[in-house]
């Protein structure tokens, strides 16, 4: 490896050219296929559908985490559960909104 001046080549960052049109043509490819994507679904039966769906999910939704929780409480504490009617959800609901 030569030490000393770098005196000429690409720029720190700079992508290569056949990367660049790599990148292009595969960006033409994909957004051309997202405007049949629909009609390609609806061609595939159930099962398939459903295993391409979830196989596009990622790129949709961020995968979740697991979350640990540990609680240094030794007792449980208890939990107030308040039934309301769907009048009072409804009046509540129509607060909000107002509000909001």
């Amino acid at each position: 490896m030569a030490k000393g001046i770098k005196t000429g080549g690409r720029t720190a960052g700079t992508v290569n050219k056949t990367t660049a049109e790599t990148k292009a043509i595969l960006q033409k490819i994909v957004s051309n296929e997202l405007d049949n994507l629909q009609h390609l679904l609806e061609d595939l039966n159930p099962k398939e559908r459903l295993d391409a769906i979830i196989k596009l999910l990622p790129y949709i939704l961020p995968k979740q985490q697991e979350i640990a929780v540990e609680s240094t409480q030794s007792q449980f504490q208890p939990i107030t559960v308040t039934i309301v009617k769907p009048d009072e959800v409804r009046q509540i609901v129509n607060e909000l909104d107002n509000k909001y």
